[in-house]
This record gives C-alpha cells, structure tokens and sequence, in this order.
C-alpha cells in the first residue's frame, strides 16, 4: 500500500512539475507572443522587439517575426521617404513652372500689350514708329511661343508621341550642351506602346541628366535594341562613376530618389534594371522591357486616314476594326480613324 501511494505521488508531482513547466515555458510565453502579434496587427511595427523567453523554439519564431517586422518597418519608412520626396519634387516643379510662367511669358505678354498700346497711340501721327511697334511685338511673341514650347517639352515631348522614342532621343542628344550624346539602334526600330516609350525615354533623360550632374561625363552613349519581343535601353558613360547598392531597397537611405524613380517606372512594366559601376569606371545602366508577340504583316501597310505606305513595325500604334488590323503615321490619323472608321475604309480600295 505504501509502494502504491509512493508512486501516486511520484506521479502526481512529476504531473504537476510538468503543468508548471507547460504554464510558464511554453503557454505564458505563447500568450505573450500572441498579444504582440495582435498590437502589430493594428500597427504596431515595434511591438515584437521585446523577447518572450519560453522554450528556445518559441525565442526563434519571435525573432524571425520580429525581422519580418522590422524589414516591413524599414520598407515603410522607405516608401515614406520616396513619396515625401516625391511630393517636394512636385511642388518643386511646380514652383519652378510657376516663376517661368511669372518670370518669362507673363512678362513678355505685358510687354507685348503694352508694343500694341503704343502702335496704337503712334498708328496715325506716326505710322513708321506704329510698324516698327507693332514688328517688335511681333517678335516677342515669337519669343514667348518659343519659350512655352520649350516649356512644354520639358514636361511632355512632343516627339515623343508625334515621332516616337528614337527621334525624342536624339533631339534630347543635340540639346545637351556640356556633354556629347550619341543615340543608335539595333534591330528593327518600331513604335512601342506610349506607355513603354515615355518610360524608356524617362529613364534615358534621367540617366543622362545624372551622368552630367553627378558624374560630370563628357561622352555618354544611348542603345536601344528592338528585338521581337523586348526591348533594352542601355546607357554608358565616362563619368567618376560612383558604388551602387547592393540593392534598390538602399537607394532611398542614400538619396539616390532617381534612380528609384526608374525602378518604379520599369517594374510597373515587368521590367528589369541593372546598374553597373565603380568610381573611376564610368556608369552602365541596362533597361529590359518584355513587349507582346508581333502580329502583323512584314509587307508595307497603307494608312487608311492619309494614304502614306508605312512599314508596320514603324507604325504609330493600329486598330483591330471588325476583324482587321489598320496601322497609323500618326496619332492624328489613328484619332481620326476611331473617332469615324467607316468614313475611311473605302480610301483602302
């Protein structure tokens, strides 16, 4: 009987020694973890960062959350950063637009109502003096067409819709001033969706405008290489070059908000960047963008709007209309053909 109430209570102690050990090494600090998990749901980044003791396995998943947390944290915060930079570069260019505005055409057009007041005063005691007037004001507002069209391509290059990529490339390349651009192109040149071609062109001014500023380069070249179904934009320079980061995450703790500016731009397109550079190496940066599969003819096409023979891959964009497929010089005929397609098919025939 002694034996039976002997091992009873061995029993009940090694029974109650384990509920302890359970309770306090596993349950409490399970309960605790989960109180932290439900105060980062609703927000708190930090709320892991304290240890929730408990058996080894319990320490580890805490800390593999809490690293989770925290990069979630740090990518927060990076967003945060990218888009208050972003909006000080709007307001930025917003002011800036607003002082041209300001500073140049507003002042101009004063200056050339003020031209038309004058001729008018001088126009029948002296007409010679109202000619010349009115021939003064005639070139400023030259001036000021100039100046707005300047500021315009600034914000959105014409070319770049009425001509394509390559052609705004180029004309970017003759108005660089400190430093020698040259654009070329392999495979076979085409338009591109307008979206992939602002993108690519972005990227390139971006990349050209940084190779002056920051890594005074004298020569920097642009490739673009058409293929079926890609397309890659590359840029190389002869600049100081600089390290790049490990990887893009970084690019906002260093200010580099460009270049994460490009990333945005071709990620949003299932793109790829790379960056490749070194101090005293000069900067290679190399953009690929998939595109869908061609489908068109390989033979000359004629618009149905004007009547000019283009080749398809050289086309502005095209119309599947009822089954066919039209190809456009311009977006001023592929506007038109939508607007009324019936009123143009007969000048095909």
């Amino acid at each position: 009987m002694t034996d039976w109430f002997h091992v009873a209570l061995t029993v009940l102690v090694l029974f109650a020694v384990t509920n302890f050990w359970l309770v306090y090494r596993v349950l409490r600090p399970l309960r605790k973890l989960a109180l932290q998990t439900a105060d980062l749901s609703r927000g708190n980044l930090a709320a892991l960062q304290q240890p929730c003791g408990g058996i080894p396995e319990i320490g580890i998943l805490q800390r593999t959350m809490a690293s989770m947390a925290a990069h979630v944290r740090r990518s927060h915060d990076d967003g945060l950063a990218y888009r208050h930079a972003l909006t000080d570069g709007q307001e930025a260019e917003r002011a800036r637009i607003a002082h041209e505005l300001h500073d140049d055409t507003i002042q101009s057009l004063v200056a050339i109502a003020q031209s038309l007041d004058f001729a008018s005063n001088w126009i029948e005691k002296d007409s010679v003096r109202a000619a010349a007037m009115l021939k003064t004001a005639r070139q400023q507002a030259v001036e000021t067409i100039e100046g707005l069209r300047r500021l315009i391509a600034n914000l959105r290059p014409p070319a770049l819709e009425e001509l394509g990529l390559i052609p705004a490339l180029r004309m970017l390349a003759e108005s660089e001033s400190s430093a020698e651009v040259k654009v070329r192109t392999t495979g076979i040149e085409r338009r591109l969706q307008a979206g992939h071609e602002l993108s690519l062109f972005r990227v390139a001014q971006e990349a050209i405008h940084n190779a002056q500023r920051h890594g005074q380069a004298t020569r920097i070249s642009v490739e673009v290489d058409y293929q079926p179904q890609r397309v890659r934009l590359s840029t190389c320079d002869n600049g100081v070059g600089f390290r790049p980061p490990q990887n893009f995450d970084q690019l906002v703790r260093n200010g580099h908000y460009g270049l994460l500016g490009m990333q945005e731009r071709i990620q949003h397109l299932n793109g790829t960047i790379q960056i490749v550079s070194a101090p005293d190496s000069g900067t290679n940066l190399v953009v690929e963008l998939p595109l869908d599969k061609l489908d068109q003819p390989t033979e000359t096409v004629k618009d149905p709007v004007c009547g000019a023979w283009i080749q398809p891959q050289q086309a502005y964009g095209n119309v599947r209309y009822e089954g066919e497929k039209y190809y456009f010089c311009c977006p001023v005929c592929q506007g038109a053909f939508q607007q009324n397609p019936e009123s143009y098919l007969g000048s095909l025939n």
